[in-house]
């Protein structure tokens, strides 16, 4: 007949094969142990916490185990008395495992004079095969029951809930790590499968894998191009900043860590408005946000202009500041003379139609290399050899003079294209208008071809807009057939008396 003794020897032994390390006797006569009992969740539940009205809540899926220490007495399991049990825990409640110690005393009764041991474990993991969520609360828990069960002990202190709830987290977390380290998975990237667990790197922030070797490219191609505040998660739909943790065991290099961290400090300092650069020695140098451009370097002791990072200048603009007045000085000018010009919004369309006109024909001829003829000839067709009609000299295309300077870039901008040339005269007055907006200063190309090859015939009765076409300076208004002088605005009765004396018959290319 076997004895209380063997059976418990029995049941002890069984245990020990199936729950293996989670199980540790304390006793040489087999008669007291202890037991971690693992909570195997299939799925995950909310840890949240109540603190002070504020709720936080996160998802796990891993809880630190159960300890159940048992002691046998002599007379098990052949007696009506269980063996005796405490049941433990760092974050459940007593009260909670009060319950759970009245459940065991159920399930004994229900198997008196049996081993029980394995059955209270499985009844101790069915209680969270369900659960939803596990809530931490700071609220005081009334400890004053004279019918405390002693076999309920919990170490859980309300005050303490934020620290567990962090305890709780942290142990999930490595409880995750684990399961990755053992698993085997595919890299997004090189789409390489069956990679064991050790050879990949989980982001901490979005949990998305990638294999190590392919991080480290990653990691180094933006290091060495410069580019550290684009090291983020490479899944498109993530873009989540890796953290500088992660990024020195991805790269796994000191010295390319090291390049890593002076960049981002170099990115973060160029974000703040109150840093610049020493041109000098390239050190941060902080500046005050007086309209005084001085900045002093503490490293070289250069002071330097903290807008244009030149030698300091106190009195003068800078060169971009200069560069600009100029430009609106330019605008302010040529406002005035566009002003003069009188260009009618009716007539403007038709005007710049003749001015691309004359533009076209700069565009296709060259002039008689006769100084005394200079007349614009036209080459469609044929070799380079050309013969002026008009004064019978004989020359090559190629040694003619071209007369497109000014207006060749109407044609390479604009294409010669009316559409884009009234735009472009459009923005150029919107800024002559409101020369201290900020907006893009630019050459004012066409207002100065228009004031520069544009003159009002000098007749008193006739004042039309007249285009010079070419570099001869002496033009028959196309209004009153009246001839003038361009370069100086005046009548011209003859042109022999005037030209040569006073003024050029041709402007110089």
């Amino acid at each position: 007949m076997t004895t209380d003794k063997q059976q418990q020897e029995e049941e002890l032994l069984i245990l020990k094969s199936i729950l293996g390390d989670a199980i540790t006797d304390f006793s040489n006569e087999n008669d007291q142990f202890e037991i971690d009992i693992e909570f195997q969740l299939s799925t995950p539940f909310y840890l949240r916490l109540i603190d002070n009205s504020n709720q936080l809540s996160t998802l796990i899926q891993h809880l630190p185990p159960l300890i159940l220490t048992v002691h046998f007495h002599d007379q098990y399991p052949s007696s009506i008395y269980s063996p005796t049990f405490v049941l433990s825990s760092c974050y459940l409640s007593r009260e909670y495992l009060e319950n759970m110690c009245q459940k065991l005393d159920k399930i004994w009764e229900q198997n008196i004079s049996e081993p029980i041991v394995y059955q209270w474990i499985e009844c101790l993991k069915e209680q969270f095969l369900s659960i939803n969520e596990l809530c931490l609360s700071n609220k005081a828990i009334n400890n004053d029951n004279d019918n405390d069960d002693p076999r309920a002990m919990s170490s859980y202190q309300p005050n303490q809930a934020a620290y567990v709830y962090e305890q709780l987290i942290e142990y999930n977390r490595q409880k995750e790590d684990e399961k990755f380290l053992h698993a085997y998975h595919e890299c997004p990237i090189c789409m390489s499968n069956n990679i064991p667990g050790r050879d990949m790197i989980r982001l901490y922030k979005c949990h998305h894998t990638f294999c190590r070797i392919c991080l480290h490219d990653y990691a180094q191609i933006h290091i060495n191009t410069g580019s550290v505040q684009w090291l983020l998660c490479p899944d498109l739909q993530c873009q989540l900043a890796l953290l500088p943790s992660e990024i020195k065991i991805i790269v796994n290099n000191d010295q390319l860590y090291d390049k890593y961290e002076r960049l981002l400090l170099q990115k973060t300092l160029e974000q703040m408005p109150d840093i610049v650069w020493c041109p000098r020695c390239q050190q941060p140098v902080l500046i005050d946000s007086e309209e005084d451009n001085l900045a002093l370097c503490a490293q070289c002791r250069f002071a330097f202009c903290k807008k244009c990072k030149k030698t300091y200048h106190s009195q003068t603009l800078c060169g971009h500041e200069l560069e600009i007045a100029e430009l609106r000085e330019k605008h302010r000018k040529l406002r005035q003379k566009m002003q003069f010009l009188n260009l009618i919004p009716d007539d403007a369309e038709k005007f710049l139609r003749e001015f691309l006109a004359v533009a076209r024909i700069e565009n296709s001829t060259r002039l008689c290399p006769n100084t005394k003829c200079q007349v614009p000839i036209e080459k469609n067709q044929g070799c380079d050899h050309m013969y002026c009609t008009r004064c019978r000299t004989v020359f090559n295309w190629s040694d003619a003079q071209d007369q497109t300077t000014e207006t060749k870039i109407l044609i390479e901008n604009y294409e010669n294209d009316l559409d884009k040339v009234q735009q472009a005269l459009e923005h150029e007055r919107n800024i002559q208008d409101n020369p201290h907006e900020s907006m893009s200063l630019k050459e004012p190309i066409i207002s100065k071809l228009l004031v520069e090859r544009t003159k009002k015939c000098p007749n008193i009765k006739c004042g039309k807009l007249n285009i010079k076409s070419g570099i001869g300076n002496y033009l028959i208004c196309q209004h009153c057939k009246r001839g003038f002088c361009f370069s100086c605005g005046r009548a011209v009765i003859d042109p022999k008396t005037h030209f040569g004396v006073a003024c050029k018959r041709h402007s110089v290319l």
